[in-house]
């Protein structure tokens, strides 16, 4: 009874929380099962959330049974979440683990036609990494179609999610969906030899999410990424004519391929220009400076320096009242659910699922008070007005966010300005490092695109 408008909250919640929120692939989702939906699992509880978004039909998951250990718990993930308990050696060191009744459970589960969640990493990992997949998935898929005698038409749906910012409000998410895999294709090499056939199942699997992610060796590679990013991947859709809703994700993986290519092509340069980059970023922090500013133009008419920051100016002047009254109306239970955040968890894959739902609740109930007072004392039986007023309530929270932007933008164009006039010769520099650095990405991109065509 709670479960679809739940999903039908909690899916509206997903486009507001995240300033962009794609999902490349979507046709080849199935509306009916039997299916099972695998995904990396970088965040416990953001990632069910939006898997279970994707799909029209009821789904259920299998969820460690550490989340299931008490009352409470274990009465919502059974149903609120639709969520299977399994026990794993790590959670229960020196016991014996039985878990054939969750298996059994799954496979009459699908037998019914039903959708089913795992997360075959086994745990959740906040790093853009992908852990080995552990066999469980080939074992239910397969062992669901030898019951029936792989009539049963099981698919597994393999989908990569990336996180810009792991996860947090205003950051961005690119759902990659897979081809579908038909279990029944394995129908053969089951029964030549079924433990082979789950190794290569569940290879598959491992390759389908793989190249759906972005993956990174460690936490220096993922920043590089993120800087190679930040510097030249606006230069690069503008020069390569790419939309960035269709193909940033495809751009980013793009970048990691390069890396790891030329990671073993020439290690020493690559190493080299990490240093370079590494450099050039920390010089514009200690200027407390963007480098998007100091952006090559490629047209100096239509980037007059003057002109631009008369509008900025403007902007900040006009929108100031507006700015105020979207804060007025709307930091109450935008701050709040930062706090109830901090108080609940200590885990950065908890804070973002934790902080969208507490925004649900708050979001709700302050604005239906402040609705209230407003009809009571302001508009008095006007629903006109009552309704206005309503509608610019998020309307008026968005701008204050965009507004904020824009002035710390600002301070960053000013304090360019600034440096600009004051000292002229540290701008230079910066510019020239930029130059270098953006000479060296245009090579590589080059021979990556050589590469890449074949030539």
């Amino acid at each position: 009874m709670l479960y679809k408008p739940l999903k039908f909250i909690f899916s509206t919640a997903l486009h507001l929380f995240f300033k962009e929120y794609k999902v490349i692939n979507k046709t080849e989702i199935p509306t009916t099962g039997p299916l099972i939906l695998v995904s990396n699992h970088p965040s416990s509880f953001m990632d069910p959330i939006i898997l279970a978004s994707l799909v029209q039909q009821e789904v259920h998951f299998i969820a460690k049974g550490t989340l299931f250990n008490s009352v409470a718990k274990d009465w919502i993930m059974r149903n609120i979440m639709k969520a299977i308990p399994i026990y794993r050696k790590v959670d229960n060191p020196g016991k014996k683990l039985d878990n054939d009744g969750v298996f059994e459970q799954c496979f009459k589960f699908l037998e019914e036609k039903g959708t089913l969640i795992i997360f075959p990493e086994g745990t959740s990992i906040i790093d853009r990494k992908l852990q080995d997949i552990k066999t469980g998935t080939a074992r239910i898929a397969l062992g669901a179609e030898a019951r029936n005698d792989f009539e049963l038409g099981v698919k597994i749906l393999s989908v990569g999610i990336n996180y810009s910012d792991a996860p947090s409000f205003q950051s961005d998410v690119w759902i990659n969906v897979e081809e579908l895999i038909h279990v029944k294709d394995y129908r053969m090499q089951y029964h030549e030899d079924d433990r082979n056939a789950v190794r290569e199942l569940t290879d598959k699997i491992q390759s389908n999410l793989e190249k759906n992610l972005i993956i990174t060796e460690d936490e220096q590679e993922d920043q590089f990424i993120k800087n190679v990013e930040a510097i030249y991947k606006n230069e690069l859709m503008s020069e390569l004519k790419l939309d960035p809703q269709l193909h940033s994700f495809n751009l980013t993986k793009g970048i990691e391929e390069a890396i790891d290519h030329f990671e073993e092509l020439d290690k020493t340069w690559l190493e080299n220009l990490k240093q370079k980059v590494a450099d050039y970023t920390r010089r514009l922090e200690n200027y407390e400076l963007k480098d998007e500013f100091l952006a090559r133009k490629k047209d100096n008419k239509k980037n007059n320096v003057f002109t631009d920051t008369i509008f900025r100016i403007l902007y900040i002047i006009m929108g100031f009242p507006f700015y105020v009254y979207g804060l007025i109306t709307n930091y109450i239970p935008y701050f709040l659910p930062s706090k109830i955040a901090t108080s609940l968890t200590d885990f950065v894959e908890y804070d973002g699922p934790v902080k969208m739902t507490a925004g649900i609740f708050t979001f709700a109930t302050y604005y239906a008070f402040i609705i209230y007072l407003f009809e009571k004392f302001i508009s008095q039986g006007n629903w006109w007005w009552t309704n206005l007023f309503t509608i610019s309530l998020p309307i008026a929270g968005f701008f204050a966010l965009h507004y904020v932007q824009r002035f710390r933008n600002f301070k960053t164009h000013s304090k360019l300005l600034s440096l600009f006039y004051k000292e002229p010769d540290i701008v230079g520099e910066l510019m020239l490092e930029r130059k270098t650095i953006i000479k060296e990405f245009d090579w590589a991109k080059e021979e990556w695109l050589k590469l890449s065509e074949g030539v």
